[in-house]
């Protein structure tokens, strides 16, 4: 494996590892032991939970297949599909919560009892989780259109030097940028997709509205973190990369040894800042969502009866 391509693959397997991390603490942290309403409230909850799980390991195992189907790529090509890879485990994290809610169990039997409050898509999705999936993907565009402006050739940064000049590279020009704000745009706006599902499924059958609205958070709630999750590491990548490549012209190789302070005062800024922003997404994907279990109410007569 070249130089190059261990660089640009050692963020994807700290992705994997952070991603392992949360898997292992949702799971454990978010189980709850309070009792279901009724049966078709524990089929529902066991669903969302079994989809949440399929969801987390496909993110797991998409940065894992990245590297090794980016090997078949020469050249900074090989860059823009490794740089591509949380957002593609972020489409196939949206897109198996998707079909998880499009296979959502269906309500049986002969009498069927279920609230009839409509949601909306601000009703079931957290505030803050939909805050930070918009503002990293904010983020992503303006250092995609600062990076796009200050960029030579559309992948390096340069630096006018006494003897010529130096450039460096990879950077989050157009070239990288584009792609990669493409794709987190597709993950935002799919994840407002399933939200709007998730919102507008079928009511749990003999659950008190609620225990529903308490699921219907829960699911949102999973489908957000992870969302955040692969937007905010591009992000930090961005800034990862763009640092170091300032960072690398601030030195100037001719004799004098000459020191460009502002391109290593930006560059540091840019470091500091994707550890922060890496870290903070981290820390939000893993903080756990309020057990729909943690809101059940006895089982008692609805006010609205559906018909089979």
């Amino acid at each position: 494996m070249s130089l190059g391509l261990l660089v640009v693959a050692v963020p994807v397997v700290l992705l994997v590892a952070l991603a392992t991390v949360v898997i292992v603490v949702v799971l454990v942290v978010g189980r709850s032991s309070a009792p279901d309403p009724s049966q078709a409230a524990a089929a529902a909850r066991r669903h969302a939970g079994g989809v949440s799980a399929i969801a987390w390991l496909g993110l797991v195992l998409a940065p894992v297949l990245g590297p090794a189907l980016s090997g078949t790529v020469r050249g900074p090509a090989q860059g823009v599909l490794l740089g591509l890879v949380p957002t593609v485990a972020g489409v196939l994290f949206v897109g198996v919560h998707a079909v998880g809610e499009l296979t959502w169990p269906r309500p049986t039997g002969t009498v069927r009892r279920a609230g009839l409050d409509r949601r909306t898509t601000a009703d079931v999705a957290p505030r803050g989780l939909r805050g930070f999936l918009w503002g990293w993907t904010a983020l992503v565009l303006v250092l995609a259109v600062v990076g796009g402006a200050v960029a030579t050739g559309g992948r390096q940064v340069s630096r006018v030097v006494e003897d010529g000049g130096m450039s460096a590279g990879p950077f989050p020009g157009w070239f990288y940028g584009l792609p990669l704000l493409v794709a987190c745009l597709v993950v935002a706006a799919a994840t407002e997709a399933v939200l709007h599902v998730v919102a507008s499924r079928p009511a749990v059958v003999d659950a008190q509205p609620r225990w529903d609205l308490a699921l219907r958070q829960l699911s949102a709630h999973r489908v957000l973190r992870g969302a955040q999750l692969v937007v905010g590491l591009t992000a930090a990548g961005v800034l990862l990369y763009g640092g170091l490549a300032v960072r690398n012209i601030s030195h100037a190789l001719v004799e004098d040894g000459a020191t460009s302070l502002p391109h290593l005062v930006i560059g540091t800024i840019a470091l500091a800042l994707a550890v922060v922003v890496g870290l903070t997404t981290v820390v939000v994907a893993v903080l756990p969502g309020r057990p729909a279990g943690a809101l059940a109410v006895p089982t008692g007569p609805l006010p609205d009866a559906l018909p089979r």
